[in-house]
């Protein structure tokens, strides 16, 4: 697994750098190399899978309050292995904690540290897992939403809820803090960007599918024509004038272009 490529790729964003100078100047340096390792490493997790899967990383990002990690991946890709991809972070930080916990148990480092590591560990985990996009317990949720839906659905609803527990992080965090204002302005952003691009997402998805051969595990029959039925990890025949045509079929009307002249 050759990861060389990869620390090139790791940027930090703007207000990164102002809030580490923020901790340095106010004396709180052990504050600051403890979450930068926190993230670095939650990070690293990702990247672990994505290079385990053999998907090449596009940019690592680092903020305050964690990283934004792209990669040249499907939509398509199967379920299971998006799913170790987005728990990456969390056990990552997991093997991070075991050892702490033996640095501490053998006097390396002091219970105070250990204990402030233990906090922002904690945090971090805990903001990371909320089912807000594109957190991973946003993804990870998508992920479980998509098992069940077609992938149009599980896209809206997971817009949807990023919304409501955005708002509820908001009402919860409404106290002036300048991290929690740059994460609600982050999410925001986020948010807004992907209910905007839905529907270049759900023509991607739809692409991908008609140009590639993905692993299918499940085989569907659908009683009418509707490519908005289509879900991962399931090839789909519909039911149509009397026969069955595949969902490949039916994209070839949808991107075949002269159709539309």
């Amino acid at each position: 697994m050759d990861m060389t490529n990869i620390f090139p790729k790791f940027k930090i964003n703007a207000i990164t750098y102002l809030l580490f100078l923020t901790f340095v100047l106010t004396g709180h340096i052990k504050n600051i190399i403890l979450i930068f390792l926190i993230v670095i490493v939650h990070e690293l997790g990702h990247i672990f899978f994505l290079k385990l899967f053999k998907y090449e990383i596009e940019s690592v990002e680092i903020f305050p309050f964690g990283g934004f990690t792209k990669s040249y991946k499907y939509i398509n890709t199967p379920i299971k292995q998006d799913m170790f991809i987005y728990i990456g972070g969390v056990l990552f930080q997991f093997f991070l904690l075991v050892i702490f916990y033996f640095l501490e148990q053998n006097f390396f480092i002091s219970n105070q540290t250990y204990n402030l590591f233990k906090t922002y560990n904690l945090s971090i985990l805990v903001f990371n897992l909320l089912p807000i996009r594109p957190l991973d317990g946003g993804e990870l949720f998508k992920l479980i939403l998509e098992s069940f839906c077609s992938y149009y659905k599980a896209q809206k609803i997971i817009n949807f809820m990023s919304i409501v527990f955005l708002g509820i992080f908001l009402l919860i965090n409404i106290k002036f803090n300048l991290n929690n204002y740059v994460i609600i302005s982050f999410l925001l952003v986020k948010i807004y960007n992907l209910i905007k691009e839905e529907k270049v997402y759900l023509n991607k998805f739809f692409l991908e599918r008609f140009m590639y051969v993905f692993p299918y595990h499940k085989i569907k029959n659908e009683t009418k024509e509707n490519l908005y039925l289509l879900k991962k990890d399931t090839y789909h025949y519909f039911y149509a004038q009397k026969r069955y045509i595949s969902e490949k079929e039916l994209l070839g009307r949808k991107f075949d272009i002269n159709s539309h002249f």
